[in-house]
């Protein structure tokens, strides 16, 4: 449980040698920190004249073993402990954990059995998830047509566990099993036969073996796939053919069959490719990496602003949500706010929502903008396109875009997995949710969600 804070709330980073360097994570996390705990958050040394009398005191102890968040309730003050800065990002995850536990700490480590794994996801979800009005869900009712996952072990757990989970429709409430995860470049979406192609890049192994967008990449069980991915309707069937094709190592054979039949196989390396590519007035963002706001400073300095600029977020999954919030500034004319986010309180609700704002950087792009999205256009490109709906130079083409920009909290369970699930629904200019609906294409200047 959490102290009854009644006045601001010091974040304390001093131990963190590179707190600058969270900073602006922090920054835009800094709403949900004071939905869960009811105060504002200062996440600077405050000002002699304001009251600092609640401190979350972050720490490094390196026997620690694993990041653990108490809270002192007299006091009224929380300890984050760390083994070592690097766990940073996992120990802030416990505030919502800890907002509903009955104790008054918890710890970033795993669960003793698979039985209290199925109680952990149960309650994470239950106190954390924020889409059951939106999406019409009863998680008591979900839960008990899966109770006996709780006897299961192993394979059979997890197997059915995903199937549990992925019945909340939402891409980023989900187990992450172990282990980094590489995805190939191409666009695809899971039917009955296999995953159909719908954007097969002219550089890459697959088009060099005489693959082409409407060829049907070979996979056995699909139904498997779409079973045991949650997301919503226009984004599911993409989901679901990305994470088959996903590799765990150095290389991988895949087979596409064409629609005469002729059967075309192919390896695919792990090869990183560019998460910026630019000709002249065209510019396709496939994913949101760190050094997305440069390289797109750098692509539009190089366009013709007489003429419209092409944006490429098609099948663009997401990535760095501060690279996104700083890229999008190149293309954001005016200050204010351009809608707003409700974060859960970590209790069962939702809080209040909260204003978003930005600011245009130093220098935009001047000229009409373009934007081309589909159903893989999801996350932190989400973000990134959110204060450009109802811009008057911006026009929205294609979608509806995948529905969740939602801000994923994280939590361990047992054998090296992690539960993820949503915190947040954002709501754009005209109050309609981003989540689950995703963005649609627009008319010049009346870009919105789907209500």
């Amino acid at each position: 449980m959490l102290p009854a804070f009644d006045a601001p709330v010091w974040l304390r980073l001093d131990a963190l040698a590179n707190r600058a360097a969270w900073q602006p994570l922090l920054q835009l996390e800094r709403a949900e920190f004071e939905t869960v705990l009811g105060q504002p958050v200062n996440l600077d040394r405050p000002a002699a004249h304001e009251r600092a009398t609640h401190v979350w005191d972050v720490v490094v102890d390196e026997t620690s073993g694993c990041a653990k968040l108490e809270a002192d309730l007299h006091r009224r003050r929380m300890t984050l402990t760390l083994p070592g800065e690097e766990a940073f990002g996992a120990g802030i995850n416990l505030l919502h954990s800890l907002a509903y536990s009955p104790a008054t700490a918890v710890l970033d480590s795993e669960a003793d059995t698979y039985a209290e794994a199925f109680d952990r996801i149960h309650d994470e979800v239950a106190n954390i998830y924020p889409y059951f009005e939106l999406r019409g869900l009863d998680w008591d009712a979900i839960t008990s047509r899966y109770r006996h996952v709780r006897e299961l072990v192993g394979d059979d757990f997890w197997d059915a566990a995903s199937q549990w989970v992925a019945e909340l429709g939402d891409a980023h409430t989900q187990l992450i099993k172990p282990g980094a995860r590489f995805h190939p470049p191409y666009v695809a979406a899971m039917h009955g036969a296999g995953a159909l192609l719908h954007h097969v890049p002219q550089d890459s192994a697959a088009w060099a073996a005489g693959v082409r967008p409407g060829h049907v990449v070979e996979v056995p069980e699909p139904s498997v796939w779409l079973h045991g991915v949650g997301a919503s309707p226009q984004h599911r069937a993409f989901v679901a053919a990305r994470r088959f094709m996903a590799m765990t190592t150095a290389e991988r054979q895949y087979t596409a069959r064409a629609p005469d039949g002729t059967r075309h196989s192919w390896t695919e390396l792990r090869t990183e490719r560019p998460a910026v590519v630019a000709r002249g007035n065209s510019i396709r963002i496939t994913r949101f990496t760190p050094e997305v706001p440069a390289l797109l400073r750098r692509a539009t300095a190089d366009a013709d602003t007489d003429k419209p600029l092409t944006l490429d977020l098609r099948g663009n999954p997401g990535g760095d949500l501060v690279a996104a919030a700083e890229a999008r500034r190149i293309f954001v004319r005016d200050d204010g706010p351009f809608g707003a986010v409700a974060f859960t309180t970590g209790r069962g609700t939702l809080g209040k929502p909260v204003h978003l704002t930005t600011a245009p950087a130093r220098d935009p792009w001047r000229g009409e903008v373009l934007v081309l999205v589909d159903a893989m256009t999801y996350s932190a490109a989400e973000d990134f396109l959110h204060p450009l709906v109802g811009c008057s130079h911006v026009t929205i083409l294609g979608g509806p875009t995948g529905g969740g920009s939602g801000r994923p909290h994280t939590r361990r369970l047992i054998d090296g997995v992690t539960l993820a699930v949503s915190t947040a629904i954002t709501y754009t200019r005209d109050g309609a949710p981003i989540e689950y609906r995703g963005i649609r294409p627009t008319a010049t200047g009346t870009g919105g969600a789907v209500r």
